[in-house]
This record gives structure tokens, C-alpha cells and sequence, in this order.
């Protein structure tokens, strides 16, 4: 009884891309401290008539954990992919569940990446040509292999591909590339590294008319670099002199805020087209959220007394002791002040 494992997902039987040995090798580790004993062939179908004898079960998540597995990275070929994904196409063609199961085929990671990783639909792009990387080695996201793209293109594969797009598998442009991958990741996408390239790829698409106020309003949280090269959100910086903003603070606050707006934005040539003067650039940027003009903070929620003194609520108010000076107030709510307020005995 302990040396045999019920394959309630059946996938030990498929011999065109599942090797066995290495599948139950793959268990025999995963259970590594309980020491397992399984026969040469330990696989039995699934029967409800054997569940109360303590026999080990195989079931989708831990398939699921065998597909994301190194062991199982380096077996898997571009030749039993294109076999693992026809098997499902069989099993899933009319429903996303998989036949004779409440799993979904979104949850299976089953389509190979450029990186010859099996990933999820969702996580999955059809390679095309955009703006920026559209499916190289080392590409933050996931592009179908090439050589997957290039079977599925193949007369006799099309209902396959077509299955795919219907669950969600679509070719990364720009504007899907904002919406699926951006806007969902929008606080924590950009690092020193795509800083500038991103604001590149969005303000081309805010040229052309494709983005408007309402995408780049839903990018408030997206960081922008400071003239000290620090990562903010979009929402907390201000425009620096160099973009020539109605309220010019940076020359008196540069050194006790690190708030204003990198010019790097603007040295970069998409940026220096000669149809776009500072006000259009100054435009986008307002409408994810950079200020150019004093305005009111306020707070109707609880607010922790450090995340109060980052949105620039005054630290001699927040840090003060109660009148028998044991006390301080953790977190706070209803405040009301004026961007830099608490600047202003410093500066004047």
C-alpha cells in the first residue's frame, strides 16, 4: 500500500511528455524526511474504494508544483511541450476546467517561455514587435517560445492557438502591456533600471492619443525618479524649475524635501520632439499626479504617525508628548495642513 501513489490528475500516463522515473523521483524528494519506499512503477488510477487505506495521492497542485520544479525545467523540451499543450487542448477545449476535474486550466503553468519555463496563461504573451523587449532571453515578462509560436502557426494547429487567445493569451502590445502588466503593479513596476524607459513607453502612447487621463490617473503610485535619484510615487512628487511649474519651490525646499522631479525625463530625445513643448510634458505628468501648485493634505482615516509625517503632516505636532510626558500618539486621524507648511518657519 505505501509503495504505490494514486494519479488522480492521470498524468503519469502520458508517456509523450511525462517521464515517469523522473516523476517519481520528483515525489520520492518531495517527501524526503517521511522516507518514502515507491515501486519501480508506483502510479495506480484514481478509486475512491482505496482513499481510507492511507495510500499517497498525486492531485493537480502537486502537479502543478512538478511543472514550476528545476528537476522537471530540465527535462522538459520544446518537443514534449508542444505534446503537453495539444493534451490539454484535448482535455479543455470545451471548458476551462479540466475534464473529470474541478481544476482550471488557468492555473496550470503548461505554455513554454522564452526562457524554456512553463508559465501560466496569464502570465503569457504571444511574441510580437513593440516598444521594448518583445520576447529576448532575460525579458522581465513571459513570452511564448518562439519555436511554440512558430508550430501553433501551422495550419493544422490553428483551432489550438485560437484556444489559447480565448483563454487569454494575447500578443503584448503596448496598451495590454499597460493594462495587464503596469497598472496592476503600478507601486511596485518601476526600479533604477526601466525608470526612464517606462515613462518613455507611456508618454510615446500618451502622444499618440492611445493613453489619456483616465490610464494615467490609475499610475498615481507608480514611482518617479527625484533630482536626488531617489523612487517616489508619481502622487508625492513635484515638478522641479526644469519644468517650469507655476510655483517654483525647488530653489528653497531642494534641500530639506527630495520630492521634485527628475529633468532626466525631459534630456531624453522622445521627449525633445519638436511638436511637444514643456506644457504637454508638464500635462502628463499632472495627470499621474505630479503638483505644481501648494495644495491641501487631508486625512478622514487612521493614519500612523510615520505615514502621517511622509504625506507632510508637521513633526512638531505629530511627535508631541501628552502634558504628563509619557505618552505619544501612535497614529492619527482628521488632519488637515498645506504642502511644505511645516517647511515654512525653516525657510522664513
Amino acid at each position: 500500500v505505501h509503495e504505490v501513489i494514486i494519479d488522480k490528475t492521470s498524468i503519469s500516463e502520458q508517456s509523450s511528455f511525462i517521464d515517469v522515473h523522473l516523476m517519481r523521483q520528483y515525489i520520492i524528494d518531495k517527501h524526503s524526511k517521511s522516507s518514502i519506499s515507491l515501486a519501480e512503477y508506483p502510479f495506480i488510477d484514481d478509486d475512491p474504494n482505496l482513499s481510507h487505506l492511507g495510500i499517497h495521492m498525486f492531485t493537480w497542485n502537486d502537479c502543478i508544483e512538478m511543472f514550476m520544479s528545476d528537476a522537471f525545467h530540465r527535462t522538459h523540451s520544446i518537443e514534449r511541450n508542444k505534446q503537453m499543450i495539444t493534451y490539454f487542448y484535448s482535455r479543455c477545449s470545451m471548458s476551462e476546467k479540466i475534464v473529470g476535474s474541478t481544476m482550471s486550466i488557468t492555473r496550470i503553468p503548461f505554455l513554454m517561455d522564452q526562457n524554456n519555463r512553463l508559465q501560466v496563461i496569464e502570465d503569457t504573451y504571444f511574441p510580437t514587435d513593440t516598444i521594448g523587449d518583445s520576447g529576448g532571453m532575460g525579458c522581465d515578462e513571459s513570452f511564448l517560445n518562439k519555436s511554440i509560436l512558430n508550430w501553433l502557426n501551422e495550419y493544422q494547429n490553428h483551432q489550438i492557438k485560437q484556444w489559447l487567445r480565448k483563454l487569454g493569451v494575447t500578443e503584448r502590445t503596448d496598451l495590454t502591456f499597460l493594462h495587464k502588466t503596469i497598472i496592476p503593479n503600478a507601486a511596485a513596476y518601476i526600479n533604477q533600471t526601466n525608470a526612464i524607459d517606462t515613462i518613455m513607453k507611456l508618454f510615446a502612447l500618451f502622444q499618440k492619443g492611445t493613453i489619456g487621463k483616465e490610464e494615467l490617473r490609475q499610475l498615481n503610485t507608480l514611482k518617479l525618479l527625484t533630482t536626488h535619484g531617489t523612487l517616489i510615487p508619481a502622487e508625492r512628487c513635484y515638478f522641479s524649475n526644469s519644468y517650469d511649474p507655476r510655483l517654483p519651490l525647488e530653489e528653497y525646499l531642494k534641500t530639506v524635501e527630495d520630492m521634485f522631479l527628475s529633468p532626466n525625463y525631459l534630456r531624453n530625445t522622445i521627449f525633445c520632439t519638436g511638436k511637444e513643448d514643456l506644457d504637454e510634458k508638464r500635462r502628463f505628468f499632472s495627470f499621474m499626479g505630479v503638483r505644481e501648485n501648494l495644495f491641501l493634505i487631508k486625512c478622514d482615516t487612521i493614519l500612523a504617525t510615520d505615514k502621517a509625517l511622509q504625506y507632510g503632516f508637521c513633526s512638531n505636532y505629530l511627535l508631541t508628548y501628552s502634558p504628563n510626558g509619557r505618552r505619544m500618539a501612535n497614529a492619527y486621524s482628521g488632519l488637515r495642513t498645506i504642502s511644505f507648511l511645516q517647511h515654512t518657519i525653516v525657510v522664513y
